[in-house]
């Protein structure tokens, strides 16, 4: 993976905590070490991250630590942190085929959250519109392309079990119908598959990351009611 320079992050300690940001499962010190670094300066930030409680080192390898996890969710894609509150979307796409309805779930393959199944969200630019944010993260996570209305805004403040505010973010919350296009079925962002209501119901309230109105959103979006909402919501993250 090609990662820009950034100040907030070395590049190599990055691509570092990237891989173990997208995996359950401990790592060898020779999977995680690409092939063209050299082996001295790879040890020397793997060390570092290790030093620094970002990875834990264990008898078959290495892991991301809550720590790490908790720097991953505040940087971007090349290292520049974002501030504490945050500016996002989640993009909710129905289907009807034959009578029933479906929504795009996907299965995150991430730190935080890791597994839990909810819907597209992303962070909006700077200068995007809150539509057109919800259009581009839908194309790049799943190869779908629709229109997007807004239905209203959660805001999600997350705390830890010692009550200190791990994530503070205002989604905008986005919904589209029968999109276009071949569905991906899993890439680097998760795995995505249409869900029958009932299904999904049951596996969102299994989520990490769950609370009142995010089960009061989604009934809104199966019941077409479109009535314009602002909830704020604080959740307990026990396993962040």
């Amino acid at each position: 993976m090609k990662l820009k320079y950034s100040l907030d992050i070395d590049p190599v300690q990055l691509q570092i905590l990237t891989v173990l940001n997208s995996t359950l499962n401990i790592q060898r010190y020779s999977d995680l070490r690409p092939k063209d670094l050299d082996n001295d300066l790879f040890n020397y930030h793997l060390q570092f991250l290790v030093k620094k409680n970002l990875v834990n080192k264990t008898e078959e390898g290495y892991q991301i630590s809550q720590k790490g996890k908790k720097l991953m969710a505040d940087i971007d894609a090349v290292g520049k942190k974002y501030e504490l509150f945050r500016f996002s979307i989640t993009a909710n796409v129905i289907k009807k085929e034959n009578g029933k309805k479906y929504i795009l779930g996907q299965k995150r393959l991430r730190h935080p959250y890791y597994g839990d199944i909810s819907t597209i969200s992303g962070k909006v630019k700077k200068g995007e519109l809150v539509t057109d944010a919800a259009k581009r993260k839908l194309k790049e996570e799943t190869g779908l392309e629709a229109e997007f209305k807004v239905l209203g805004l959660l805001r999600k403040i997350r705390k830890n079990e010692k009550g200190e505010v791990v994530e503070d973010t205002l989604y905008n919350t986005c919904y589209a119908e029968n999109p276009l296009g071949q569905l991906i079925e899993k890439n680097e962002y998760g795995e995505n598959k249409w869900y029958e209501i009932e299904e999904f119901k049951k596996l969102h309230s299994k989520n990490i990351d769950i609370g009142e109105y995010d089960k009061e959103v989604f009934e809104r979006i199966f019941n077409e009611n479109f009535e314009t909402f602002h909830f704020e919501q604080i959740s307990i993250i026990k396993d962040y």
